[in-house]
């Protein structure tokens, strides 16, 4: 199977995953011991994602934790994209263990775009229309309860 073969592949499963893991996310009980796996060469998807405008609303947020904390270390603040660039959010965490139930979301513009299980610090975002996004990262333990302090950024797509 030539490589672009295997990417497509694993896109597929990677996005039936990420399906599972939002739907497991809103429940009270932990998710899977599925891992959702991260591509290089992740396409875009169909652009539905669970509408959330007030994350608070759906998700309960708990004071952090020991120190628990949670920044975007890519993309910067400002950055711009063209819509067809793959935007990847990268992530580092401090005072908190990433892997089996504990795991972090994303958000664009108060969409969830993911849960992201494993000790993966990365999640792409396909799919943003034109213009100005605010991104949001918070940690999350296994009960799916969020950490109130996060962080957030603003890029700016164009066409």
């Amino acid at each position: 199977m030539s490589k672009n073969n295997w990417t497509r592949f694993w896109l597929v499963i990677t996005l039936l995953l990420a399906g599972l893991f939002l739907a497991a996310c809103g429940s009270t009980e932990p998710a899977a011991d599925e891992e959702v796996e991260h591509m290089d060469d992740m396409a875009h998807d169909d652009g539905e994602h669970e509408e959330v405008h007030d994350p608070n609303e759906v998700h309960m947020r708990i004071p952090n934790e020991d120190g628990a904390a949670i920044s975007i270390t890519s993309p910067q603040e400002g950055d711009t994209f063209k819509t067809l660039d793959q935007i990847i959010v990268e992530i580092e965490v401090e005072n908190f263990e990433l892997g089996g139930n504990n795991h972090w979301h994303v958000y664009v513009d108060g969409t969830s775009y993911g849960m992201v299980m494993g000790g993966n610090t990365d999640q792409p975002l396909p799919g943003l229309e034109p213009g100005e996004h605010e991104i949001s990262v918070f940690l999350s333990i296994d009960t799916h309860e969020e950490y109130e302090d996060g962080d957030s950024i603003t890029v700016v797509v164009e066409e």
